[in-house]
Order: C-alpha cells, then structure tokens, then sequence
C-alpha cells in the first residue's frame, strides 16, 4: 500500500511538472481558439484530481487497520509485464525518430502483443499491421498530422508505405 501511496504522489509531482511545461514550451495562442498547451493541461489536471481521489482512499483504507510497509523486491519488479511493457514503450518511444511511426510502430505492436500473451506469429504480424496503418490513415489524411519517417532505410520504406496507402 505503501508502495501505490508514493507512486501516486509521484506521478502528482510529475503531472504538476509537465502542466507548466507544456505552458512554458507552448507557441502563443491564437485569440479565441485553445492552443496546444490547453488539452494536455486539462488532461493532466483531470489526471491529478483522480490520482488525488485515489491517495485518499489508499490514506482512508490505510487508517482501517492495513499498515504502510514498502516491500521492495527487485526480481519481482523486473520481471512483472507493467515494467517490461514500461520498457518497451520507452524503447519505442526514444527510437521513434529513427524508426519512424510505420516501421517503429509496427515492432512496438508486436512486441507489446508477444508480451501481452499472444503466440500465434500471424496474428501478431496481421493486427500490428492493420492497426498501424488503421493509426496512420487517421493521422495522416483524417487529422492531417506528419508523423515520423525515419531516417535511411526507415525512411524509403515509410516513403514506399505511404504512395501505397
């Protein structure tokens, strides 16, 4: 209990963090229209207020009799799929700019899906394609947003996807 208490607290700190971030890195709004900065900051004030409603219930649960022990063991952290999952998508997310979105996405689909418990290899290899290219038709002709090419190879073949589609 302990442990959910201080990542709670943790992630409050970390949205306070990125809500004057995203206002200080933000361009100037436009008169009478939301910028950029505005979504993401509502999202991480509604995100605070359910992790604030949540640190409430740990802090009224823990006054019913379960006491506030951190039990911290490293093998059983590392090896959970929330970690590994987390890894991944951290992976994913610093090589994207080199991936590109296809090629970066469709890996990060298959291993997320191969970690998620799927086995069968044409079915990892059918729903990662179609839902990245289900993600970048929406993107890319319906909310008209670049997404990465990558770079060198990545990039021919995001450059070959993309007269395709």
């Amino acid at each position: 209990m302990a442990q959910e208490l201080l990542f709670n607290v943790g992630l409050i700190i970390f949205f306070i963090y990125c809500f004057f971030y995203v206002g200080a890195t933000a361009p100037d709004p436009v008169q009478g229209q939301m910028d950029g900065a505005q979504w993401p900051q509502i999202l991480l004030v509604l995100l605070a207020i359910c992790l604030a409603a949540n640190i409430y219930k740990i802090i009224k649960n823990g006054k019913n009799g379960e006491g506030f022990k951190i039990n911290l063991d490293i093998k059983k952290i590392v090896t959970n799929k929330f970690f590994k999952g987390s890894v991944v998508l951290l992976i994913y997310s610093l090589s994207l700019d080199y991936l590109g979105f296809i090629s970066g996405s469709i890996l990060f689909f298959m291993l997320y899906s191969r970690l998620l418990g799927q086995k069968n290899i044409i079915k990892l290899i059918l729903s990662s394609v179609i839902s990245v290219v289900i993600l970048y038709v929406l993107f890319n002709t319906v909310l008209d947003i670049m997404l990465p090419r990558g770079t060198g190879i990545f990039r021919t073949f995001a450059l070959f996807v993309e007269s395709i589609l």
